[in-house]
């Protein structure tokens, strides 16, 4: 999944939470700063460099060092004849020599990263008109009653559903027939699993399943892909389907894959974006969300609950301790109510609110 620093705020990692925080602070800090004054102004830039430089104004961060270094820049720039103490000046054209060796610096490295930045773009657009022009080739359904239109599309034998694994069931689940809107996708990757769309949202891909590796760094037509495939965890299945079934992706920061998942860390987001719409290759499925949690992965040898662990489930106990460590976890909603009859879904991305970060969604089937 993308990299993970201990707390970050753009290109700055901070080792504790309150370091983090006063970076928050600090961004606030100049966000207003440079909302309400023009520091390009002589007269302002000098009251400025000497309110932060007396301490009236006071940042806790290296982001707000770099602040200060840059209107030192522009003091000595354009500002000289402005200062009354001449220690004034020799401090800000000391630090204009500092920044300019750093500037040369970061214009180099600025031009690498616009470069790889550059390269990233282009992957970016290609892999999102390969994913369009699959979507093209289906029908995603755009609603829960677009769902409930569709039912004639689904399969008589509800016992699938419910894991059924008689061996009058197994010979059923070989008659399944394939969705006709899914069969010319089918024939381009028989890896492909089913279609996973959320209304409103970027996320509309089809879902491959293959090991827990190979789709992370491979797209849907199996070239090697950054950005990798939505994949569903291979402890899963479409035609017995656990209680709990996982579907991965990156968080991409240009919001492909799961990147649009974490807007459901904003408040009201989950209210209108509480379907999703996962269709196997076999049938339609609409999902409604019952809670959004923050958790990160887990070593081998800690004692701790891993949420991506809980495929089935063989007592009540086993999902009383899936609810009660979701609810712990929980951002928004709630897993509560939920019983052994359910069939959930749930979806899972990195996040970078902590090192090795989770964000993960869980919702329960109701269509």
């Amino acid at each position: 999944m993308q990299e993970q620093g201990k707390y970050k705020i753009g290109e700055y990692t901070f080792q504790t939470f309150h370091e983090y925080r006063d970076g928050q602070e600090d961004v606030r800090k100049i966000e207003c700063i440079n909302k309400e004054l023009n520091i390009q102004d002589p007269e302002v830039a000098v009251r400025l460099y000497n309110d932060i430089r007396s301490g009236k104004i006071v940042f806790k961060s290296p982001i707000g060092d770099q602040f200060f270094a840059h209107l030192a820049d522009i003091v000595a720039d354009k500002s000289v004849d402005l200062l009354e103490d001449k220690a004034v000046v020799e401090e800000a054209e000391g630090k204009v020599k500092y920044q300019k060796i750093l500037g040369v610096a970061f214009i180099i490295l600025a031009l690498v990263s616009f470069a790889v930045f550059g390269i990233a773009e282009i992957r970016d657009i290609v892999t999102t008109r390969q994913m369009q022009k699959l979507a093209d080739q289906v029908e995603t359904p755009k609603s829960q009653d677009n769902a409930s239109k569709n039912d004639d599309a689904k399969k008589e034998d509800t016992s699938i559903e419910n894991g059924d694994t008689s061996s009058d069931q197994e010979e059923q689940t070989q008659n399944l027939s394939v969705l006709p809107e899914y069969a010319e996708l089918l024939q381009q990757n028989p890896e492909m699993v089913g279609w996973l769309s959320i209304d409103d949202t970027e996320i509309n891909y089809p879902v491959v399943q293959k090991d827990n590796t190979y789709y992370l760094t491979h797209g849907f037509d199996q070239a090697t892909n950054s950005n990798g495939s939505i994949f569903m965890d291979e402890r899963c299945s479409i035609l017995k389907p656990t209680i709990n079934t996982i579907i991965y992706g990156h968080n991409m920061k240009s919001g492909m894959m799961f990147g649009g998942l974490k807007n459901y860390l904003q408040e009201g987001y989950l209210d209108a974006h509480k379907y999703i719409n996962f269709n196997t290759i076999y049938e339609k499925r609409t999902y409604e969300i019952v809670a959004v949690g923050l958790s990160k992965v887990q070593y081998q040898d800690e004692d701790a609950y891993r949420y991506y662990d809980f495929i089935t489930s063989t007592s009540a106990q086993d999902l009383e301790d899936f609810i009660q460590n979701v609810d712990s976890l929980a951002v928004y909603g709630n897993a509560d109510g939920l019983t052994l009859q359910d069939k959930l879904l749930t979806l899972s991305t990195c996040n970078s609110y902590t090192e090795d970060g989770r964000l993960f969604v869980v919702a329960k089937q109701v269509q």
